[in-house]
């Protein structure tokens, strides 16, 4: 049997975002790295899908929804990941850089997340 790693989960969210929800780069840019990260950082933090709307929440309350901890982690990675091709795009690179890092970032807490439920089973 094989192991699905986080930094999987984030890039099938992302392929998901861009096939199924439509969110294309160019759309991504109109919304700006910040946005997006703000966005990221938001559902990093959430915990559950009882999770309050923070305060940086970018968007409009509508867009909040928050699920398990574990896809909330795979939504903030797939996240962080559209706002560093929008600061590559932009020759950002020393931000698209620091956006790769909270990628990682959320694929170690995923892998964490994952283990926990392993062990669980």
């Amino acid at each position: 049997m094989r192991k699905i790693t986080g930094l999987q989960l984030i890039a099938a969210e992302r392929k998901r975002q861009k096939e199924i929800e439509g969110w294309t780069l160019e759309h991504d840019y109109q919304h700006g790295a910040e946005l997006l990260e703000l966005a990221a950082l938001s559902y990093r933090d959430a915990v559950g899908e009882d999770s309050p709307q923070p305060k940086q929440w970018p968007w409009d309350a509508k867009w909040w929804k928050p699920k398990s901890r574990q896809r909330n982690l795979e939504r903030a990675g797939a996240l962080y990941q559209a706002a560093a091709d929008v600061a590559e795009r932009a020759k950002d690179y020393q931000r698209r850089d620091t956006l790769l890092t909270l990628v990682a970032s959320c694929s170690i807490l995923l892998d964490s997340v994952l283990a926990s439920t392993a062990k669980k089973s």
